[in-house]
Parts: structure tokens; sequence; C-alpha cells
């Protein structure tokens, strides 16, 4: 029986060593992958899926780097971002009139887009500027003989800038409708609702892109579209990034943006601005000898917090994957599981740790952390195999003090 267990143990263990297999990308990086640095590692297992080349990247993007490119002359409205925008419904406006205290208040635009003031008819407001709206006003008392031509002395400004609903698609990380200029009222002091004049700063296109999560790496930052009444407007943002000046037009309820995609990844977009992420939360695992939980291997909420511009291996450090007995735990690897944003589908990234380490080329191979994205690290083959002999020990081993005591007792 002991002559028997000997070559069972030793198939056994081929078998499970024969198991330990790196996970298989899911696309074929060289063509497909998101991330310019996505692409195949030498060493590492890949499964290319041919005839799926939707998106290249970033040697199939010419001109990607900002700070390589020139600047371009795009020609867009300025007096859109510089003019009064027009009202929206709920905007607050303060109607001053000398000698006509009956008509002097606060008024608000109605959902309907009317603003109605005493003994006039409902006067259209969204839309026009206060500007337009006051001159409209003016009119209507002159036209009911309320007020002689020449004499009326009208004043129409805005109190507070109301909340607006915009739709934003595209090149941003989370697409959809988005409230902005949301003010708590409890926060807006009263020497300030007294003051004249109100400012939207959170009405803008910066605070429209910001709020869909930031601009993606992928999009055409130089030509953001914004439609408004069927009419179309580009702005260039790249001064969020190049510290040029750039035009931050003030929005309207049902102002449309979209952000076009140049379909690869442009590092100089993958950093905290204005129009980007500030940070990203990265889901990690470290099960690893001794360690059996990520609690004992230091991962928390502030390591799973990075910096948006993050790279795989920064992260890997972060979840303590680098380091340690270098006999042992020199040969582990990692994976980097993504879900590309333009496809929709999930890329599975394997590599070497000690190859991201010592590698010259390391930053050809090292992609940039997206939202969302998870790192798995495994342990040595050293350790697995280290592992493996430890538990048929566990096994095996009471079975061979049986069959010694068997014979013994004969």
């Amino acid at each position: 029986m002991r002559t028997g267990l000997i070559p069972l143990a030793a198939l056994a263990l081929a078998s499970c060593a024969a198991a330990f297999e790196e996970p298989r990308n899911t696309v074929n990086l060289s063509a497909e992958g998101y991330t310019a640095t996505r692409r195949p590692m030498m060493g590492m297992r890949e499964v290319p899926l041919s005839g799926q080349g939707r998106y290249g990247d970033l040697a199939g993007c010419a001109d990607a780097d900002l700070p390589m490119s020139p600047p371009e002359s795009v020609a867009f409205a300025a007096s859109a971002a510089q003019s009064m925008p027009p009202l929206s419904p709920g905007d607050m406006l303060r109607l001053a009139l000398p000698a006509g205290e009956a008509f002097e208040g606060t008024y608000i635009v109605a959902p309907d887009g009317t603003l109605t003031v005493p003994h006039l008819r409902p006067i259209r407001a969204a839309g026009f500027t206060v500007e337009v709206v006051e001159a409209l006003v003016a009119r209507m008392f002159i036209e009911e003989g309320m007020y002689r031509a020449g004499f009326l002395q009208l004043d129409l400004d805005v109190a507070q800038w109301a909340p607006v609903q915009v739709h934003v698609s595209g090149a941003v990380f989370q697409p959809g409708d988005l409230l902005l200029n949301d003010r708590n009222p409890e926060l807006v002091q009263g020497s300030r609702v007294d003051a004249q004049g109100d400012i939207a700063t959170g009405r803008t296109l910066v605070s429209a892109l910001s709020s869909a999560a930031g601009l993606r790496p992928d999009a055409d930052v130089r030509h953001v579209v914004l439609v408004r009444d069927g009419q179309r407007q580009i702005f260039d943002m790249s001064g969020a990034f190049t510290g040029q000046r750039m035009a931050d037009p003030v929005l309207a309820s049902g102002d449309q943006i979209h952000v076009p995609s140049r379909g690869c990844f442009q590092e100089a977009l993958a950093r905290p601005s204005r129009i980007t992420l500030p940070g990203i939360r990265v889901f990690m695992s470290n099960l690893t000898t001794p360690a059996s939980s990520n609690s004992q291997s230091a991962i928390n909420s502030q390591s799973t917090s990075l910096p948006y511009g993050t790279r795989f291996l920064q992260g890997l450090v972060a979840a303590n994957c680098v380091g340690g007995t270098q006999a042992t735990n020199a040969d582990r690897w990692a994976v980097l599981i993504s879900r590309n944003p333009v496809t929709g589908e999930s890329e599975v990234i394997a590599r070497s740790i000690e190859g991201l380490v010592r590698r010259s080329d390391r930053d050809a191979f090292n992609p940039v952390l997206l939202p969302g994205d998870a790192i798995a690290c495994y342990d040595s083959h050293v350790t697995n195999v280290r592992d493996v002999i430890s538990a048929f020990s566990a096994v095996l081993t009471p079975a061979i003090n049986l069959t010694i005591l068997s014979g013994a007792s004969r």
C-alpha cells in the first residue's frame, strides 16, 4: 500500500501543478483594447479574436496627445459664452418700478415658460434673455395704458438662477439627464438673497461635463457640441488640460451636450481636471499566504480610492501585491478586469508583476486604471507548489502512518 501511495501522490501533484494557468484575455488587445497600453505582453497567454477590431489603440490615432497637438482654430459662437443666457422655468426675477409699488417684487418663471405680472397677460420668458423680457414687459405696460412712453423706468434682473435639466451624451463616463445648479436653500445666506443679481456657477458647460462623471480618455475634447433650440455650437474644452482660456457658456433648460469619441485612448486626458474625475474607486483582491483576507493584506477604502491616472502597477503596490520574500514572492502575477466604455465588453488582462517591475518598457504594458476596474493578485508558482505539497502531506501522512502501524502489528 505504501508503494502505491507515492505514485498516486506524484500524479496528483503533477496534475495540480499543470492547473496553474493564467487567465486568458477576452479580446484582441492589439486591435480592440481600449487603453493604449492594453496590449499582449510576451510570456502571457493571449487569445486574439479576429474580425472584431472596431477601435484601435493609441497607435491607430494620430495627434492623440494634447501636449503634442498644435492648437486648432475651432469656429464657435463666442457670444454664447459671454452673453446673458436665456431664462428657464424656475428662474427668479426681480422687478423694480419707481412709483409702481403694486408691480414691484420678485417673480418666478412658470413651468410653462411664462412670466405673469399683475394686470398683464402672461409673457413668454423661457428661451429669451432677461433684457428681451424686460423690453416685453415695458412694452405691455405702455400698450395697456398704465405708463406713457418716455416716462417708464423699469428694471428687471435675475434674482436667482434656478436648477436646469440638460442631457449629456457621448464620451463621458455617466451620460444621461442631469440636474445642474441644484442649491440647498438652507445654505443660501439671507444677505445673498437680498442682494441684486445672481451668478449660476452650477449651470455651465464645465459643470455639466463634471456632473456626467467627466470625459473619457477617448473624448474629442476640441469639438464638444452644444445644441440649443436646434442651433448647434462647437466648443474647444482643451484649455482644462493645457491651461489656455476656454469658453464656458451658461446652460439653459433643455440644452443637449454631446462629446464625440476619437475611438482611441488619449493619455493626456487621463488625469484630474475640471472636466475629468478627481479620483476613482478600484476593487482589489489579494488573498495570499499568510494573509487570508483583504483586511490582513491592508486593503481598505483608502487604498482602493486612487487618483485618476493611476496605473496598474501603482494599484498593485496599493494592494500589497509587490515585494515580500523574493525567493517565493517575486514570480507573482495579476489580472486587471475592466469594462471597455466604448464597446461595453469586458477586458481581462494578465500581467507578470515582476515583469512590470523590472522591464524597461513597462509603460507599454502598464494600463491606466479606469473607474470600477478590478485587480486580483495570485501567488507565485513556488508558493502554489508548496501549498499543494503541504495539502497532500496533510492527507497522506495519516495514511502512511496507518500503513506503518498496520505492518508493525503483523
